[in-house]
């Protein structure tokens, strides 16, 4: 008697893991019905997103691999992270991209606080500091100088370049005119705006076009 219960649910178990297994894989009950697709800052980028993710309504839910798929949206460059998620129930698969935040644009490319460059299809549409530097190191210590200036100041400001994190130049207008200022390193910035503000201020400099503020306690004008 004990066998043939035994062999009653061992054949039920196959029968229910088969059955599992059509209903899962094969069947047209358990499909996608509805794929939405956030976090892409452009059309043209979730464009770029959709073809990697290449699924069609109608498809097996059990079928889908998510972290394959995820993993080949995160080949993109200007993806930070992807995720992937699927309701069984209502058949909703949803793909979900984290973009980089861009900081600045270095040697023409995006760039994120980690120093990773990138390009976005599509481009990108807020103003960002424009930064050429020797390599990426200079490049973040340039940014992070553009984040710590004033806005009064910083707003005024444009094509910062960086030979190395401790010789940072920039241009600012001041009026009609463009005054190239070398700032030196991200150091003593209240300091060297207030020796800017007090040459600026001196008649005798109204028509200088460069400031070095490298030694702020030993300021250059040309």
């Amino acid at each position: 008697m004990f066998l043939r219960k035994h062999r009653l649910f061992t054949v039920l178990a196959i029968l229910l893991t088969a059955g599992l297994a059509y209903l899962l894989g094969w069947s047209n009950v358990l499909t996608v019905r509805e794929i939405s697709y956030t976090g892409s800052p452009t059309k043209s980028s979730e464009a770029a997103v959709k073809n990697l993710v290449s699924l069609e309504v109608g498809e097996r839910l059990a079928r889908i691999e998510i972290r394959k798929i995820a993993g080949r949206i995160q080949t993109l460059p200007w993806v930070d992270n992807a995720d992937l998620s699927r309701n069984w129930i209502s058949g909703k698969v949803v793909v979900a991209v984290t973009p980089r935040l861009p900081i600045a644009t270095f040697n023409g490319q995006l760039m994120d606080a980690n120093g990773k460059r990138f390009e976005l299809p599509g481009g990108y549409e807020s103003k960002l500091p424009s930064v050429f530097a020797k390599d990426p190191k200079s490049g973040l210590a340039a940014i992070k100088l553009f984040t710590n200036l004033p806005t009064e100041f910083s707003t005024r400001t444009s094509a910062f370049t960086a030979t190395s994190p401790e010789n940072i130049n920039f241009k600012i207008t001041e009026g009609k005119r463009s005054i190239n200022v070398i700032w030196g390193a991200d150091n003593e910035i209240d300091l060297k705006l207030k020796v800017y503000k007090a040459l600026i201020a001196l008649p005798e400099n109204s028509k200088i076009g460069k400031i070095d503020l490298t030694e702020p306690r030993s300021p250059i004008v040309k």
